[in-house]
Formats: C-alpha cells, sequence, structure tokens
C-alpha cells in the first residue's frame, strides 16, 4: 500500500477530516506499528495531527513492559505525543466475572476514549486488518449469529476508524521489513488458550489449503454484509415508526410491525433494543420477539434482564430493575425527571390546562411536590368528582397496558396526588383566579398520549362534571 492510497482510504473509507486529529491505539505489533507509521507518512500531506495511545494490560509481565518502553521511544523518534497507561486487566476479569481477552479489551476501549476526549481527537484508529476481518466473521457465525453479525467490523464505526481493513497481515510484515521497521512479537498470539487464536492458528490455515483466497472471499462476504445492512437501515428510516420511551425500556405499537417483511422487522427489533440500551438481542432472541408479535398477550425474559411483553396494542421492552426514584418539582423553571422534562412557569389569567399535558396548580399546593411513578393502593379524587378512585383502575380504564404504567409520571405532594399525567388531574387542582397558580407543562412522551389522551375530558367541561353525580369506585390493589 502507498502512501497515496492511504489518504485515498482515510478520506473515502474511514472519512477523517483534513485538518483533523487522530489517536492511534500501538500495542508495539506489527501491524500497529505499520499503521502508527503510515499515519506518521501522510501527516503532512494530508494534513493531520497524530498521538499514540498505548495500554499495558498487566498479563505478560516484563514483556508488556517492554513493550510499552518499546512504543514510547518510536514516539519520540517520530515526534508523537504518546499517552501510555498501565491496567489490572486479570483482577478486572476476576471482579467482573468475564474472560481475560473481554476484560482486556474493555479496560483498553475506556482509555483510548477517555484520552481522546481528553487531547480533542477526531477519532481513534484500530489496526485490524483483513485477517482480523476474515477471524471476526468465522467467530460471529460460530456463535449464532445471523446476517448482521456478518458484517463484523467497519472501516469507520462512531469515532473508530481501521484503515488497514483491507491488508492482508504479510503484507503489513513485508511493509516493516522493507524498510527497515522494528516491531514487538507477543508471545501470547500463539496460545490457542483464546478461541480468536485458534481461529487464526487453525481453523484459517486449514480453510486457505481446501479454499485458496478463504481470507479474502471471508473478509468480502463483510462487506456485502454491511452493504445489505446500510440498504435495511435507510428503509428503516423511511418507514418513520413511532417509537415510546419508557423509564425502563421503549414500546412498539404492534400493528405498525404487522405486515413487515422478517428481513426488516428482525432489524428494527435489534435497533429498537440497540438505541432504547438494552443491549443486542442474540438471533434466536430476535425470532422469539417476531413470533409474539402475532402469539397475542405474553411475556418472555431475554438475556441482560431485559423482558418482552405484547399486550393488545403494544410490544414493550423492559428492563427489571429497581423502582423509579421520586425527584423533586421545581417551583419554576425546568425540572429534568426520568420521564421526561417538567416546565413550571405561572399561569396566565384564564388558564387552566388540559390535564393531560399540562396542568395549573395553585403555588401553595405546589411547594414541596414531587414527581415520581404510582405506589401500591394509590388513590386520589379526579377532578370533577368528590370520591376517591383508585389510580389502578384510572390508568386500567385509560387503556395503558400494564408494561407500560410504570411510565406514568405522578406529581404529588404532601396532601396526596395532584395529577397523574396524561390520565387525570385531581380535584385538589381545582384553583381560584385571586391564588398564585402556577402552570405545570411535561415536555416528555408518555404512554397515555395515544389511546386514553383523546377521550379525556378537559377542565372546560368541569360543568358537566359537576352536573353529574359521581359514583365511588373501588377495587382491589393487585
Amino acid at each position: 500500500m502507498t502512501a497515496d492510497e492511504f489518504c485515498l482510504r482515510l478520506s473515502r473509507d474511514c472519512a477523517l477530516p483534513r485538518g483533523g486529529h487522530v489517536l492511534v491505539a500501538v500495542s508495539g505489533g506489527a501491524d500497529s506499528i505499520a499503521l502508527l507509521c503510515f499515519f506518521c507518512a501522510v501527516r503532512e500531506t494530508y494534513p493531520l495531527s497524530v498521538s499514540c495511545a498505548h495500554v499495558e494490560h498487566g498479563i505478560r509481565g516484563g514483556a508488556s513492559l517492554q513493550d510499552m518502553a518499546f512504543v514510547r521511544r518510536m514516539c519520540e523518534q517520530m515526534g508523537v505525543p504518546f499517552y501510555g497507561t498501565h491496567v489490572d486487566a486479570p483482577a478486572y476479569a476476576r471482579a467482573y466475572g468475564c474472560g481475560l481477552e473481554d476484560a482486556a479489551r474493555t479496560l483498553r476501549h475506556a482509555f483510548l476514549q477517555q484520552t481522546a476526549g481528553e487531547i480533542g481527537a477526531d477519532c481513534i484508529a484500530l489496526a485490524h486488518h483483513r485477517g482480523d476481518q476474515a477471524e471476526t466473521v468465522l467467530l460471529h457465525a460460530a456463535r449464532g449469529s445471523d446476517v448482521r453479525g456478518l458484517c463484523a467490523m467497519r472501516a469507520r464505526s462512531g469515532n473508530l476508524i481501521r484503515p488497514l481493513l483491507n491488508e492482508t497481515g504479510a503484507s503489513l510484515r513485508a511493509w516493516l521489513m522493507e524498510n527497515a521497521l522494528p516491531w514487538r512479537e507477543d508471545e501470547s498470539n500463539q496460545s490457542e488458550q483464546y478461541a480468536r487464536n485458534r481461529i487464526r492458528l487453525r481453523v484459517l490455515p486449514e480453510l486457505e489449503r481446501a479454499y485458496p483466497g478463504a481470507e479474502g472471499a471471508l473478509a468480502r462476504l463483510a462487506r456485502a454484509a454491511q452493504r445489505d445492512e446500510d440498504y435495511f437501515r435507510r428503509q428503516i428510516d423511511a418507514l418513520a415508526l413511532r417509537v415510546i420511551p419508557l423509564v425502563n425500556g421503549v414500546a412498539l405499537e404492534r400493528r405498525q410491525l404487522c405486515g413487515l417483511h422478517e428481513a426488516l422487522l428482525s432489524r428494527i427489533l435489534v435497533r429498537t433494543m440497540r438505541e432504547a440500551g438494552l443491549g443486542t438481542p442474540e438471533a434466536r432472541e430476535v425470532d422469539v420477539l417476531m413470533r409474539m408479535l402475532g402469539d397475542g398477550q405474553t411475556a418472555v425474559s431475554l438475556s441482560g434482564g431485559t423482558v418482552a411483553r405484547t399486550g393488545k396494542r403494544y410490544l414493550c421492552l423492559t428492563r427489571e430493575e429497581a423502582g423509579v426514584p421520586d425527584v423533586p418539582l421545581g417551583e419554576q423553571g425546568v425540572t429534568q425527571t426520568p420521564f421526561g422534562p417538567f416546565f413550571v412557569r405561572d399561569a396566565k389569567p384564564g388558564e387552566m390546562g388540559d390535564g393531560v399535558r399540562c396542568q395549573v396548580i395553585s403555588g401553595f399546593r405546589l411547594k414541596g411536590a414531587w414527581v415520581g411513578t404510582r405506589r401500591m393502593g394509590d388513590a386520589m379524587t379526579p377532578f370533577g368528582r368528590h370520591q376517591p378512585v383508585l389510580l389502578k383502575k384510572l390508568i386500567a380504564d385509560a387503556g395503558i397496558e400494564r408494561a407500560m404504567r410504570a411510565s406514568i409520571p405522578v406529581v404529588r405532594s404532601r396532601e396526596g396526588i395532584l395529577w397523574a399525567v396524561g390520565i387525570r388531574p385531581a380535584q385538589m387542582c381545582h384553583t381560584r383566579q385571586e391564588e398564585e397558580n402556577k402552570m405545570v407543562e411535561f415536555g416528555g412522551a408518555w404512554p397515555a398520549q395515544e389511546g386514553a389522551a383523546h377521550r379525556l375530558r378537559t377542565q372546560s367541561q368541569e360543568g358537566a362534571y359537576r352536573g353529574r353525580e359521581e359514583s365511588d369506585v373501588r377495587g382491589s390493589e393487585g
């Protein structure tokens, strides 16, 4: 690979802006040393700023320390700022019950991201090459991934770039030798203790003997899968699906998913879970979710503590975790809550609110109020009524499905519930013009946004409420 070809990959494949700042992750091995040298060769003509980061993982004793010293000297010779750190990957693996490779990767990427942020680097360059890509494709396939896993690594993922992804490891070593450039050998790369090493040392050589060019074919398979995934991503964007955020997950309307091809539907489910912070489901779990959409009301536990529930209208994907904390509601301005922001201002003369998205509450009742979720046995006297009603019944009557009820914001005072947002205000919200009243507006999304909200009466219908005798409706809390 020439310097011009390297620059082309930086601009076309990695979308690295000219004049940018790149942090190169360098272990001291042949691949990462070649990457650092290529960046130094083009840093004036591209142009860009180059820095180097190295992590000593606490695994290989003195040899690992010598690697760090070697990389530091290389950076001094090339005039590259060096940022290094020592971590204890074995201790991390024991503490978190993960493998040594995973522990080292987690700690390494954490340091790289932290350093990039501190020095203002635009991106982090990694030295993965074509052989690494082929190994990743095989590992993902063997672990039961679907087509998305075959995408393996991209030339750019977020702020991570991989300019050498189309190069072979042999060609990089040959380039280093031609230019009399040294590197370090990591003896652990020859250990068959790790699955990736076994793929590299056993599986790929056998594949190459049986099918010459297998490594390149696997890399091309990854590019083809990436091309297809890019197409599906654009198709999903064009659908403009309505996603309802919940305090512990997310909900999708079942009717908007019905009739979609499974190839599109499966990707929607994976993307929705990722963006909601619920992790990436396994391929078999995606199959389960797609079957659930047509099976009626059911619930299934997924990996990572996620629970999927289908109701009459929604597929809810939620985390099983502790309850939502109460948040004091400010008497003026913006209050951020797990449900979304609340805005409080002085009410204008004649303002009342609609009881769904906004509500006028007297200032003295709002003092010391807070926002939280519903509690066992909660009851309130709805606006226009004279007897209390269980909040559970009001929410159920509004058509809110069970998995979504924890996401209904409830505004409380020491006297009781003032407002179940999106459901009903309490009779305590009745105000007088001579009082110092506040307008409370909810700026988030909530489960009652569609369904109950359009059926709710507003406070302007107070006369109709008062003209009809309301019965005391009670029930048991489940």
